[in-house]
């Protein structure tokens, strides 16, 4: 099937044959939900290391190519070992550079760096999807990156607050907003922010 004729040959086809391996398994490992989820410490975004360039995509995608470039240009071709291996090593870093592109350009969003800012739940404006009894909880809904974010509230003055009416999250504590009717801090602070008591 594959014929090695040397150490070389081997090296080749054992390169191809476990890129092309491990490829295929992050492929269906990625596709497939086994439930082996991780939990990983956040940090903060940018490129580490070699500025992004190297990743386990494309060192498999140089992996597999360098391989079976090599291999065949060896037993295909019948080039000889140092003009396969320059011939392998080319085509590699030019697969390994292609998927690095589609992974920067196509997959990852220009803005796909989190700033704690942006997920700040203090003074925004939400809407009561489940009632919020005196002294109880209930629901708020409210949008953020346009996503809809959903969490429990309760009332700042434990007066009740009905479906419907918009709030404004005034602190958070132990994940539950604490809000406050937006019509009563309006009416609070009166128009040009002068209060009216």
């Amino acid at each position: 099937m594959f014929p090695i004729n040397d150490a070389l040959d081997a090296v080749l086809l054992g390169t191809f044959l476990f890129g092309l391996l491990f490829t295929i398994g992050s492929l269906l490992l990625g596709v497939a939900d086994i439930g082996a989820d991780t939990n990983h410490g956040h940090h903060g975004g940018g490129d580490h290391g070699f500025g992004g360039l190297v990743n386990v995509s494309s060192i498999l995608a140089f992996i597999t190519w360098f391989g079976s470039i090599g291999y065949l240009a060896r037993n295909g071709l019948g080039w000889p070992a140092f003009v396969s291996l320059g011939l392998a090593v080319a085509g590699g870093l030019a697969a390994g550079w292609i998927v690095l592109w589609v992974i920067r350009k196509v997959l990852r969003s220009p803005d796909d760096t989190l700033d704690p800012k942006d997920f700040e739940r203090v003074g925004v404006l939400a809407r009561v999807t489940s009632s919020i009894r005196s002294g109880g909880v209930g629901e708020i809904v409210w949008e953020q990156r346009g996503t809809r974010m959903v969490t429990s509230a309760r009332s700042a003055s434990a007066d009740p607050i009905g479906r419907g009416a918009e709030v404004l999250i005034l602190r958070v504590e132990r994940g539950m907003a604490v809000v406050a009717p937006f019509d009563d801090l309006l009416h609070e602070r009166g128009p040009g922010g002068v209060n009216q008591s």
